[in-house]
Order: C-alpha cells, then structure tokens, then sequence
C-alpha cells in the first residue's frame, strides 16, 4: 500500500497533539516526559485511515531539529494555529522550513475557537493566516475547529482524507531508502528502525544497507499500520525488524538503502536561499547546522561568489560536513545557526561531488538549478571520458531509467555501449585523435598505423569509448584500420631512393633464410644499416604482409612462412600429431629458433598444442 503522510507544524501549546487525538483517537505523546511538561518533545505517529498516516511534531524552538526530521517526507502540512494566540514565532519558524522543504499542500487548522473574544477576533487570525501563507502553498484551506466543543473536527478530517485521495504519487521507479525516525531493541525481535519510505519498495527477506556505517543487515519483519506486512512501498510508514546489526550502531538520521545504491558524503555542492527575516549575513566558511531528513550534522558552508550572502538571497554553494551523511541529488535539507538556533534558510543537493581538473569556484557557481539542465553540464564536465547510464546512475544515485529520462530531456545521445555524450563531447575526441595520430605520423613516417593501444595511452580515453570513437570517424572516412592499428585517411607510406633499396635488402636477406629467423640486430649487421632505419622499414614490410614477426624483434619472410604452412599441411594430411623433433625436421630448425616459429604458428591457429604435442589447427 502506498500512504499519504500529513505533518502537524504550529508553535508550542497550540494543540496539535490535542487535534491529533480527536482527528485518530491516538494520544502521540508517549514518552513520559512529555506526559509529564504537557509538550511534545520527539515524533508522534496516528493513522487518519487505512492510507493516511499523521505525523505529529514538536513546536518548543528547542526541539525544533525533531520537527524538522518530521516533516522531510510528508505530502501536506497540517499548521495549527491557537484562535487565542494567533501568529507567534514556531508558527512563522515552521512555515519557513515547510517552505525550504518544498512541502506542496497546507491545511491550516484554527484550533481553541472556544476561547476567542467573538467572531470577529477569528476574521482577523484567519486573515493574517492567509497573508503569512501567502506565496508558499498553492492553495490553503482555514478549518476553525475546537477539540473541547468538537466544532469543525470532522469537516478538517474530511478535508485532509479529500486532500489525500488527490496527491499524486511518484510513480517513478527508485531504489528503496527509508531515514530512520526512531531506532530501538525488543526483546525477542533485535534491532527495530522506524521511519517514512522515501522511495522504492521494501520487502521480508530483502538485504539493505545501513549508511554511514557501511552496514548490511537483512530484513527480519516490517509493520506497517501496528500491522504485520509483507512489503511496504513510498510514502508508508514503517517499522522494520533488522538482523545482523545491532540497534547501538544504528541512529535517528541513518538510513536503509537499497544496497549498493547509496554512500555517505563528507561534501557536496548545494543551491540555498536563505530566509528573507534573518537578522546576521551569512559569512564565508560559517559553521551551520544542517539537517538532512532525520539526520542533523554541524557543517561550514563555503560561499563561491561572494565572502558574504544577505538576507533573502540564494545562490551555489560548497558545504563540508563534520561527518559523513547520505543524500542524493535533489534532496532538499534546512540550515541553521549554531548558537542560538534558529532557521537561516535551506536548499537542494545539487551534486556529491565535485569532478578532478576543474577550478572549483567557478564550476559550483555555474551549476545549473534545473536538474535536466545541469545534468547536460555534468555531461560536459567528462568531455574526453563520457559516462555510461550505468554509471552516471552509480555517480548520481540514481536508477538509470531516471538517468534515461535525464538523457532524453537535455537533448543528449547514447552510444551503442550506453555512454551518454553530446556533440561537443565527440568534436573534442575526434580533434585529440586526429592530433595524436598527426604526431605519431610525423615522428614515424614509415609506419603505416599507430597501435591502438599505444593511442589509448596518449589520448586517455576508455578503450570501449576510443573503440566506439574510432568506428564513427572511420564510418567517415577520416582514418582508416590497419590490421590491430589505425592511422590518418590521408597517411600513406611511400619508400624512395635509399628507403626502397634498404627494403629490398631486407627482403632479400629474410628470403635467403628460408625457415630460419632473423633479428632486427642481425640484419643491421649484415646490411651495416643503423638498427633504427633497419626496424622502420622492417614495420613498413610488416603493414604490408610482406615479412611477419615472429616474436618481438624476430623476423621471417612471408613466402618462407607460406611455405612452412604447406609443409605441416602435408605432414598432418598423414599423422595426427606432431611433436617438437617432427617438426624441427620438417622446418630444418635448430631448438632455438623452432620453439618460437611453432609457437607462432599455434598463435596463427595453425597448429594446437595439447602437452607436448601439437595437432593439426583451425586455420590450417
């Protein structure tokens, strides 16, 4: 089942845990000191309906960072406001964190309508409501409403169910996640971690991962309801038993993952505005805390454009935690000051990183809002290494169907390995290839290609990605494939004058062989050439199939290899097998040279060695 989740706001005394109860029939106060002060001081949980889950939250200014934990998953806002009070400050505190949280819907319940002077005293709350709320909700609904004369109590409840039954759930695919709320031990069960799922779906028996700690727990059970379930889904409330782990090592503000999807960061980059009535200028490197979910971790918040940023502004900024926390992009999360504690302002995550190479500032300010736009600008960060959709989903911590989305949306192309690239990205590679090429042309003009290996290295790029590139640009007719090499469409290898004599030599002197191999050394010996001339003209006869190398600076004549492939085709058309001194009989080779000749041979697939012996090979 899917619920929906309303979260109570509004400053202490104002009854929300009163209007709770009459609203559920649950008294959300269960600790026994919030019996005890008559406040809430942590989370209490009611259920409207079967799909209808009720958060209740603190409104003292001291317990605020559990109000915030409260409301990070919730759908509609319930904001109490007392007839006999009005406006005070939790309330407009409250309504500035629902604001920073995105949170869409409002409904505004004017509680202790018993205890107003007359009707016209409610008029004027209810306008001030409205002008306060003004801006930060679509629409707001004013219930007047008294827990003591049940005045107005069903006709909220009946609103919040219509409201309800009208939210429009995600019904993007995602992996599950779940901040834990609550974390307690029962006897019996072992470790217990409550909370609101996020995303994704849950199930018995399902693996999860507990984060920061690097965790992975198994689970045992989940309630859902005060019920017993067997899956729980986004937007439900759930209590899930773990095995494995103990409840020590789990704590309000962890969170259950899908394995492997998520991982705890110490930086990311954000977008934050701050609140139009905050009293102090936030400065460069200002020490914060910020609360993410459920989790509250202290932070320095390092400004990219200014030293300072004003009252109501917003902007790209760098924040550092004073511990690992988890998040994904476009999480949204609130800041506040560290002493005394009060809401500054808020934002979204825009990355968990930040890419190697780039100047810092600069690259952070010029992050894109928009999270399609800024996913293009990401893909322009790796220009020369484009990630894969895997792989950009791994990076994000997201499911790739999202990054699919992403894809589509910023105009963006796939390659036939998934790597995701714009234009630019390709113009960028081809303009490193073609110059890489160009150089390695004009240090070596005999060769007729640059190894692709040797390519990868000089260009860095991915060998699957340098694969895919070197396939378009010969599609283009702007290189050319020589054999495991490639070389520049326009490159040819011409032999002149003193070249095209020196080749001749070379040739005549490999012929002269017959079986026997040569060295690069002994060649230029007998031709009293330098070894270098000798060896690029060697690898110029080579690209032409003229003479092959046997081993490395090991060379035949291809018409002598020719003809020892005749001489093993004739010995296995009457044996089997061939051993070592067969075919040392067969090639006239002494040991030195036959173990080299035949291990080529068992490379071409002429032969194929079993032991000792070799029997006759595919290609032969």
């Amino acid at each position: 089942m899917t619920q929906v989740v309303i979260g109570t706001a509004g400053h202490i005394d104002h009854g929300k845990t009163s209007l709770v109860k009459a609203l559920t029939g649950t008294d959300t106060d269960r600790l026994a000191e919030e019996k005890a002060r008559g406040l809430t001081i942590d989370l209490g949980f009611a259920f409207l309906n079967d799909s209808v889950t009720i958060i209740d939250v603190p409104g003292h200014e001291k317990f605020i960072r559990n109000m915030v934990a409260g409301v990070s998953t919730i759908n509609i806002a319930l904001l109490v406001v007392a007839a006999d009070d009005g406006i005070m400050p939790q309330t407009r505190e409250h309504l500035h964190i629902l604001k920073l949280l995105n949170i869409p819907q409002c409904v505004v319940a004017l509680t202790k309508t018993d205890l107003a002077e007359d009707a016209e005293w409610l008029d004027l709350v209810e306008l001030e409501i409205r002008e306060l709320t003004d801006g930060i909700f679509e629409s707001v609904d004013v219930v007047r409403t008294s827990v003591q004369t049940n005045d107005g109590i069903e006709e909220l409840k009946h609103l919040l169910e219509t409201r309800a039954a009208a939210v429009q759930q995600s019904e993007e695919e995602s992996f599950f996640r779940l901040q834990a709320d609550r974390v307690f031990s029962m006897t019996g069960f072992g470790t217990v971690v409550t909370g609101t799922v996020m995303s994704g779906g849950l199930k018995k028996g399902d693996s999860v991962d507990i984060l920061p700690g690097n965790i992975s727990a198994k689970v045992r059970g989940i309630q859902s309801h005060g019920a017993e379930v067997g899956s729980v889904q986004r937007g439900d409330r759930a209590a899930v038993n773990l095995s494995g782990v103990e409840a020590e090592k789990v704590f309000r503000g962890s969170e259950l993952a899908a394995p492997g999807r998520l991982k705890a960061v110490s930086k990311f980059t954000a977008h934050i505005q701050l609140t139009a009535d905050m009293k102090k200028e936030m400065k460069h490197r200002q020490r914060v805390r910020v609360h993410l979910g459920t989790a509250e971790v202290m932070a320095r918040v390092y400004l990219t454009s200014n030293k300072k940023m004003s009252a109501g502004s917003s902007g790209n900024v760098i924040i550092e935690l004073e511990r690992p926390a988890v998040m994904a992009s476009e999480d949204r999360f609130v800041m506040r000051t560290y002493s005394p504690m009060t809401t500054m302002g808020g934002g979204t995550v825009l990355t968990t990183f930040i890419p190697k190479g780039v100047k810092i500032k600069e690259w952070v300010s010029a992050l894109d809002i928009d999270p399609v736009s800024r996913f293009a600008q990401l893909v322009m960060t790796f220009k020369l290494n484009p990630k894969t959709i895997h792989g950009w989903g791994s990076f994000l911590q997201m499911m790739d169907d999202y990054v699919r989305e992403l894809v589509k949306k910023a105009d963006l192309k796939t390659s036939r390995h998934s790597f995701i690239y714009a234009d630019e990205n390709l113009n960028t590679c081809f303009e490193l290839i073609v110059k890489s090429l160009e150089q390695y042309h004009e240090r070596n003009p005999l060769r007729r290609a640059m190894s692709a290996d040797v390519l990868q290295q000089e260009t860095r790029l991915s060998e699957k990605w340098l694969s895919e590139l070197l396939d378009i640009m010969e599609k283009d007719a702007s290189i050319r494939s020589a054999g495991t090499g490639v070389a520049l469409a326009s490159h040819k290898v011409e032999l002149e004058g003193g070249t095209a004599e020196l080749s001749g030599k070379i040739e005549t002197g490999l012929r002269g062989k017959e079986f026997t191999p040569m060295t690069t050394k002994e060649l230029s010996g007998k031709l009293n050439k330098a070894e270098n001339d000798v060896l690029e003209i060697l690898h110029v006869l080579k690209s032409a199939g003229n003479v092959l190398e046997i081993e490395n600076g090991v060379w035949m004549h291809g018409e002598n290899m020719a003809k020892l492939r005749r001489s093993l085709k004739i010995h296995f058309n009457s044996q089997n097998e061939m051993n070592v001194a067969d075919f040392k009989s067969i090639s006239g080779l002494t040991r030195k040279f036959a173990i080299p000749v035949l291990e080529f041979c068992d490379r071409q697939g002429w032969t194929s060695r079993e032991g000792n012996l070799r029997l006759k090979g595919t290609e032969l």
